[in-house]
């Protein structure tokens, strides 16, 4: 009774709600009546011409025209008799009952919209496909292009335009068969069809302004703002009205799935806001798409996509770091002077050595804690005596040697120390690494927040790189007259890497078409079994398709690298000569020379991969995310919290110092202000993927999809015409939102 009585007082509760949205879905069926009708009236009496009127009078129509007063005046005259239909019931809840009773008599209002509306997608679908097949409907760059040859884009429009059309026509016929899955499938194909036409709206929005620089203001020229703006409309109210009255009786409807779906995505914020930024900029700008324009985004994101995954790294651990700009410099010219100028000998002996001092009294400490906990507390501390003696002696022998170089320069140890490039690379992550190593020890020891203690190391860190590189001058690689670094690898060896790679990928992937290969049987046999999925057809499509493409990429890939070991064993010489730049961050030269592709691109996507790998499928990935989620509880499960953030503050400087490095295999250049104001840049891209301020939450695919959203805006603003000066402000705005969005995404979570 108590159950019964709770019910009752829910749906009383919820009636006012569903009473409101039952008037909204009645307003927009009335909308979608008058746009319908007024679009055929303008096209039935000549004021809005479409398609081909050379030598036609306004009281003739031709075929498309028609097809378009006929097709919408009667939808309009649909709708109109659906809103009244629907203004007459109180609640639309007779479309449960029609698919799970057969007893009940007659077919819903949404049911028999749905069915006529799908008919029309399908059949426009299907006709949409074949006008590109048959050559009549181009897209793309059809210059110099015979009818008969079909682009990449025609290709891509024909299956997805067959496909959604099929779909749209079984999904009607299931409907009218009263088959309880046609309900799913048309919820999802009308929320698909009403994002189309919000597609197709915003397309015509946005070339109105066009409209307006050549043919004059809007009220000028109703009849063509009418041809861009009610297509969409229609579309888009249409297939929304038809969408609401399919699920006011849904518990879970296709836009609720998608929002727990994403709820449990790091990089929810990250996901809608890149879709959301492509697709805008996509329709505002036929340029943004380009490849020139798309290799430009990737390229000009380099150093923050791999600066960023540091970062959010780091912030997963509940810490972040304001000297990677510094860092990024520093790191950059250490590289650069080992090549050129060279180091002091003192200098390159005596930070290893103070920096292992540190790290010998740090692990003293923490053996003593452990004696104090388990052993004996003599054997701890005697223990500790020796290994801080360790230290002390470490320490003094670095002090010694750095005061030898400064009082005398001339001796042994005050040489300058000029390397090749691969010891000058790992000279300058190393100096990287210990100056994030001076960041975690600072935060540990002192217990100051990292915001303070990476504030004060931005600032010192700069410093190197404006003593180093003072009177504002700018250091260059080709004022040494130097010839360009070079390295040497050995075909052998090549060949055999490329041999052990197509074993490895090999392996990987049989066994990841094992698993798709049972997937799909485990499908099929459920299917035998008569499986009441609503969309059980497609899961064994989308398992089909999986097996076929996973099979296809591992062959693919082992057959390449097979070649590519053939082809290096089939060469007389034995070194292969690569430039050391163009390897980092070189222009690809398959592709046009006017396509801005770079090699630095692959290894800030291999790091993604890597990074992503390991914190989601790795021991450490579950200790950064325990530390930075709850630091007493990762403690007691025996996780060294203050190990982790130290090891992050250095994996986020080495990778700065990777992205300097990168950055000077481009530009073969240091100035003093070198990745001053990146810090910034790249905790705003983290933030917008995913990561929060606190920890315990983010994901590197997100701060791959932040970096891309920054880059998107930079491209897409400047593409659009609006003033580069403006893009602070909307990143500002950007950041408050995505803050926004993950929020309400954790709430949805919890």
């Amino acid at each position: 009774m108590a159950t019964t009585a709770k019910t009752l007082i829910e749906r009383d509760q919820s009636q006012p709600h569903r009473q409101s949205s039952h008037m909204v879905t009645v307003a927009l069926m009335l909308v979608v009546a008058v746009v319908s009708l007024l679009f055929a009236e303008q096209v039935a009496t000549g004021w809005l011409p479409l398609g081909e009127r050379t030598n036609i009078s306004r009281r003739d129509l031709n075929p498309i025209e028609i097809v378009t007063m006929v097709g919408t005046g009667l939808w309009g005259l649909v709708a109109l008799w659906g809103m009244v239909s629907l203004a007459r019931q109180e609640i639309a809840t007779s479309v449960r009952r029609y698919f799970h009773d057969e007893n009940v008599g007659g077919t819903p209002v949404a049911v028999t919209l749905a069915t006529i509306l799908l008919l029309i997608i399908g059949v426009i679908g299907l006709a949409f496909a074949e006008q590109v097949l048959t050559g009549w409907l181009a897209l793309g760059e059809r210059a110099d292009i015979s009818r008969r040859d079909i682009n990449l884009l025609e290709w891509v429009t024909i299956i997805i335009s067959a496909v959604s059309g099929i779909a749209a026509l079984r999904t009607t016929w299931g409907l009218m068969q009263r088959d309880r899955r046609a309900w799913a499938w048309a919820q999802w194909l009308l929320l698909i069809s009403t994002l189309i036409g919000l597609a197709i709206l915003l397309n015509g929005m946005f070339d109105i302004p066009s409209m307006v620089r050549s043919l004059g203001a809007v009220a000028d020229n109703l009849p063509q703002t009418q041809e861009l703006i009610a297509p969409g409309l229609v579309i888009f109210l249409s297939s929304l009205a038809v969408y609401r009255m399919l699920t006011a009786e849904v518990e879970t409807t296709p836009v609720g799935a998608l929002r727990n779906r994403l709820a449990q995505t790091p990089g929810a914020g990250a996901i809608i806001g890149f879709f959301a930024i492509l697709i805008m900029f996509s329709l505002a700008s036929d340029l943004f798409l380009e490849q020139r324009s798309v290799a430009g985004l990737l390229a000009t994101n380099i150093t923050r996509g791999i600066v960023a995954i540091g970062i959010t790294f780091l912030m997963i651990s509940g810490e972040f770091d304001l000297s990677v700009g510094s860092v990024f410099g520093a790191g950059a010219l250490v590289f650069l002077v080992m090549m050129t100028e060279g180091l002091p000998l003192n200098v390159l002996l005596a930070l290893p050595l103070i920096v292992g001092c540190a790290t010998i009294l740090v692990a003293g400490r923490g053996q003593l804690i452990a004696a104090k906990a388990g052993a004996s507390i003599t054997s701890g501390a005697a223990r500790k005596s020796t290994i801080v003696t360790v230290g002390a002696v470490m320490l003094v022998a670095g002090i010694i040697i750095m005061v030898i170089g400064v009082i005398a320069p001339d001796s042994f140890l005050g040489q300058m120390v000029i390397t090749s490039v691969i010891p000058a690379v790992i000279t300058a992550l190393i100096f990287c690494g210990i100056l994030g190593y001076f960041n975690g020890i600072i935060r540990i020891k002192t217990g100051i927040p990292s915001f303070i203690v990476t504030l004060g190391t931005l600032l010192a860190y700069r410093a190197i790189l404006l003593v180093a590189v003072a009177d504002g001058r700018i250091l260059r690689y080709a004022d040494y007259q130097l010839p360009p670094p070079y390295v040497w690898f050995n075909r052998y060896l090549l060949a055999g890497l490329a041999l052990i790679g197509a074993v490895v990928i090999g392996f990987i992937g049989f066994s990841l078409v094992r698993s798709a290969w049972r997937s799909l049987q485990s499908r099929r046999e459920k299917a035998k079994e008569g499986d009441s999925s609503d969309f059980r057809e497609l899961l064994l499509v989308a398992s089909f398709v999986q097996v076929i493409l996973t099979a296809a990429a591992t062959i693919g890939a082992v057959v390449l690298l097979a070649l590519s070991a053939y082809d290096q064993l089939g060469l007389s010489a034995s070194l292969l000569e690569v430039s050391f730049f163009d390897m980092l961050n070189g222009r690809f030269e398959f592709v046009e020379r006017d396509v801005n592709l770079r090699a630095g691109v692959m290894w800030w996507l291999i790091l993604v991969l890597i990074f992503q790998f390991v914190l989601m499928q790795t021991r450490y990935g579950n200790w950064v995310f325990a530390v930075g989620g709850n630091p007493g509880a990762a403690r007691a499960q025996g996780i060294n919290v203050n190990r982790v953030k130290v090891t992050n503050f250095i994996i986020c400087s080495m990778l700065a110092g990777l992205a300097g490095i990168i950055t000077v295999a481009r530009l073969s250049n240091v100035d003093p202000l070198m990745g001053d104001g990146l810090e910034l840049e790249v905790i705003a891209a983290s933030v917008i993927g995913g990561a929060l301020l606190d920890g315990g939450y983010g994901s590197i695919v997100g701060s791959l999809l932040g970096v891309m959203i920054f880059g998107m805006l930079q491209t897409g603003l400047v593409l659009v015409g609006v003033d580069a000066r403006s893009f602070s402000g909307v990143i500002g705005v950007i950041i408050i939102l995505a803050v926004i969005v993950n929020t309400a995404v954790g709430k949805v979570r919890k």
